[in-house]
């Protein structure tokens, strides 16, 4: 019978390890304007709607414009969960990358900030 406890001590590391592994893989944001930002998108979409006062914090204003806080809230909903899965360029006001919802879509996604810092440029676009 002391198999039993061994079993369930021994599939707890086991599991425990398997997360410590997934979580090495994180990839590392740079801290950068356009990295500052794409942390607070990753962060946002997961609990979309966002308020309008925030996208105006986070948005720049011609975005704004041509993405409205609606549609940008309707976008976000639909890719909830997002993780970042490897950055193939980036600059300080520019990032180049790979994204993925949990149901297993991947996006090479572009972002880039205007000189106020905010989001000028967002792109997700299917693989």
């Amino acid at each position: 019978m002391r198999l039993i406890p061994a079993l369930a001590v021994l599939l707890t590391a086991l599991v425990t390890g398997c997360t410590a592994a997934n979580d090495a893989k994180a990839i590392a944001i740079p801290d950068s304007p356009a990295g500052k930002q794409l942390q607070w998108y990753l962060e946002a979409v997961n609990r979309a709607p966002i308020p309008e006062k925030e996208l105006n914090e986070h948005l720049g204003k011609a975005f704004l414009a041509d993405v409205p806080a609606e549609k940008f809230n309707e976008l976000a909903k639909g890719v909830a969960g997002l993780k970042l899965e490897e950055l193939s360029s980036t600059k300080p006001t520019e990032l180049i990358g790979l994204t993925s919802i949990p149901l297993g879509q991947k996006y090479d996604t572009k972002m880039s900030v205007g000189a106020d810092g905010k989001i000028d440029y967002l792109l997700l676009d299917p693989k």
